[in-house]
């Protein structure tokens, strides 16, 4: 009987190893099928997170990145938001593209979360803070019955630095470093 040892370690490669431990032999397998097919992928759900993590909270200790994970799978849980990582980290609303070429973009200013529509460049620079928000990501993919969330159910959050309108009608649940979490 052959026993397979399969190590996944995604950090921005699009291949993996598969070692056969009984052999010794090494196959090497495309880790990013088709576009079409990624659709709600392990993949793209953890690179989505883990742009998010990255822009949002790139600058805070690995509690701060675990917990914007945290917000964001509970919006994927929760009745009110999108029912996918992806779709909950890219909401808000678009435009078409003034080419008019059926490319359509995120309106400035105006999405959930707000490194994805502020006009910056959404590629991640890679190296150790990268490798720290896809290894976050990853683990969240795999989140069982809110063993992740410890920021009780938080769906919100903001940088101490502003005052959104929104903060006053929800409950705050805690702020590390400088997020405030709210549910």
């Amino acid at each position: 009987m052959k026993i397979v040892m399969i190590l996944l370690l995604v950090v921005g490669v699009s291949l993996f190893p598969v070692i056969s431990l009984a052999t010794g032999d090494v196959a090497q397998f495309e880790l990013e099928p088709d576009r079409d097919a990624l659709e709600d992928s392990v993949f793209e759900k953890s690179h989505c997170m883990a742009e998010a993590i990255y822009f949002e909270a790139g600058n805070q200790p690995l509690v701060g990145k675990i917990a914007v994970a945290a917000v964001i799978l509970n919006r994927v849980y929760s009745m009110d938001y999108p029912d996918s990582i992806c779709e909950v980290v890219h909401e808000g609303p678009i435009r078409e593209s003034w080419k008019k070429n059926g490319v359509y973009f995120p309106i400035k200013h105006k999405c959930q979360f707000s490194y994805y529509c502020d006009g910056r460049s959404d590629t991640p620079k890679y190296g150790p803070t990268w490798d720290d928000c896809l290894m976050i990501a990853n683990w969240a993919a795999y989140n069982v019955d809110g063993v992740f969330d410890h920021v009780e159910g938080a769906t919100h959050y903001h940088a101490t630095y502003v005052n959104p309108s929104w903060a006053s009608h929800l409950q705050k649940v805690v702020q590390i470093e400088d997020h405030i979490f709210y549910k």
